[in-house]
C-alpha cells in the first residue's frame, strides 16, 4: 500500500515536471517511463545568451543555471545526448516548483 502511494506521489511529480517544462519556451521534454528524471530539451538555447553568457552546449547551460539561480541539472553530454539537461524528480512537489520557476526565469 505504502509503495502504491509512493508511486502515485513520483508519477504526480514527474506529470507536473513535464506539463510545467513544456510550456516555457525554448525548452522541452517528453514524459519519461520510467526513472525518476527528465531529459529536458536546451536546443533552442544553444548560441544564445542568458544572464550574461553565451551557452555553447550542455555543460555551460548546467553551470550557469546553478551559479546564476541555484538549480542543479546534469549536462546531457555525460550521457551522450548534448543539447539535454537531466532533472530529477526525486524530490519534493514544492522543490520541483520553485527549481522550474528558477528554469524559467533563467531562461526568459
Amino acid at each position: 500500500e505504502s509503495v502504491d502511494a509512493m508511486r502515485e506521489q513520483f508519477l504526480k511529480r514527474r506529470d507536473f515536471m513535464v506539463e510545467t517544462i513544456n510550456n516555457i519556451p525554448n525548452i522541452s521534454c517528453l514524459k519519461p517511463g520510467g526513472a525518476f528524471y527528465v531529459m529536458m530539451n536546451i536546443q533552442d538555447l544553444i548560441g544564445k545568451e542568458l544572464k550574461g553568457k553565451v551557452i555553447n552546449n550542455s555543460m555551460d547551460f548546467a553551470l550557469h543555471l546553478l551559479e546564476t539561480s541555484y538549480v542543479a541539472t546534469v549536462p546531457g553530454s555525460a550521457f551522450g545526448v548534448e543539447g539535454f539537461v537531466r532533472l530529477s524528480y526525486a524530490a519534493s512537489m514544492e522543490e520541483i516548483a520553485e527549481g522550474l520557476k528558477r528554469i524559467e526565469e533563467f531562461v526568459s
